[in-house]
């Protein structure tokens, strides 16, 4: 890992310090301790018919600034609304993706297809629904989606035998947890194993993984690929998650590397290579820039389209959250696109449905680029994804 420096005996404070960090948005802060004699007393006169916190309260899913401003940007159309808010407010669900360079795929989709399909569908509430089924989008039948949330499948005894295999599998990287959404930017990318990755905000890693795995995909065995993936990110906790999280796939065709992205730096590659002279064979070597022929750029930004799995963020949204964060987000795709190969690609992503956040952002560096730069129409790939047109006009 570069950047970030290191010695011996950090990454197990590292490790303890991203468990304390990490929060749980379906557990309550604990009461100000300023407050806690008056909780007492007000338990005491409850005479111990009710032991609930009076202070507890469930996570609200609504907020009227949310309402109004995103029906102001126009992302649904009035018709849709209701039922577009109706989703946000309903868990999401688990969804994974088998390793397609694993030499077990094969035999893990057969399971899913033949035995969990099957045996699972009882526990589904609505008839018309299927209880795990592939994503038709996602070729070959490698991604899955559970009508089943993560609490769900932990809480649920019927779904033991699922959640089990699904953990075992997961720690050994013949499948990865990963919401369907994230799937979607490495698949646009059209990464050849050849290629030379960058993956800017990489941490927690499912999308490294999934580059990975392509790269891998196509290469004989017993060979390693000549394309590489060099996963970045700013938190050197967080990197020490991603370096977990990519361990499983055992390749040697990865580097880690910890700098903010807007800045990350110029390197240079060094290839060896054979030649022939008046002395006979021999080995030359070749220092050049490195220049990357993919770039995944997927920025920090509001999450506000993770309220399924967060719904915390009712409370906390704000316009303010997605406007202070365009700046940065400009200059980390400038970056990116600074180290790209003229004819390479670069995908920008975000989790939020802020069009300041996504179309500004597309739009403003477009504007800085000039005609350098080309805006690629994907309408035509991965037809079974469901989609609509970014929109023209938005409010700051």
């Amino acid at each position: 890992m570069g950047g970030g420096g290191g010695g011996r005996g950090r990454s197990r404070t590292q490790r303890k310090h991203f468990k304390q960090s990490r929060e749980n948005v379906w557990k309550r802060p604990k009461s100000d301790p300023s407050s806690e004699d008056n909780n007492n007393n007000n338990n005491n006169n409850n005479n111990g018919n009710d032991n609930r916190d009076p202070h507890w309260q469930p996570f609200a899913t609504q907020n009227p600034a949310f309402d109004e401003y995103y029906k102001g940007q126009g992302i649904v159309s009035e018709e849709e609304w209701n039922s577009f808010m109706e989703v946000l407010r309903k868990p999401l669900p688990a969804a994974f993706r088998i390793n397609s360079s694993s030499q077990f795929c094969d035999d893990i989709r057969s399971q899913l297809e033949n035995e969990f399909m099957k045996s699972l569908q009882s526990e589904v509430t609505n008839g018309e629904e299927d209880a795990i089924r592939p994503l038709p989008w996602y070729p070959e039948n490698l991604a899955w989606h559970s009508n089943f949330s993560r609490m769900q499948l932990r809480k649920n005894q019927t779904l033991e035998k699922f959640h089990e295999f699904l953990k075992l599998e997961n720690e050994i990287g013949n499948i990865t947890r990963q919401e369907a959404v994230s799937m979607v930017p490495p698949l646009f990318l059209d990464v050849c194993p050849d290629h030379f990755v960058l993956d800017m905000c990489a941490a927690p890693g499912s999308k490294t993984f999934q580059l990975l795995e392509i790269i891998h995909r196509s290469t004989k065995a017993g060979s390693l690929p000549r394309g590489m993936v060099v996963a970045n990110d700013l938190d050197v906790q967080r990197c020490n998650l991603l370096i977990h999280q990519t361990k499983r796939m055992c390749t040697a065709n990865l580097i880690v590397t910890n700098h903010e992205a807007q800045h990350f730096p110029g390197c240079r590659l060094n290839r060896n290579y054979s030649s022939s002279s008046e002395r006979g064979m021999g080995f030359q070597q070749s220092i050049s820039q490195l220049i990357f022929d993919r770039v995944l750029c997927d920025v920090p930004c509001s999450g506000d389209g993770t309220l399924r799995k967060a719904p915390d963020i009712w409370r906390k949204w704000n316009p303010g959250m997605g406007n202070g964060i365009h700046c940065l987000q400009v200059q980390i795709a400038m970056r990116g696109i600074s180290l790209l190969k003229v004819g390479g690609r670069i995908v920008y992503s975000t989790c939020s449905m802020n069009p300041v956040e996504n179309e500004a952002v597309v739009a403003e560096i477009l504007r800085k680029c000039g005609g350098s730069l080309e805006l690629v129409d994907v309408s035509g790939e991965l037809p079974q994804l469901v989609r609509r047109p970014g929109i023209k006009k938005w409010k700051d």
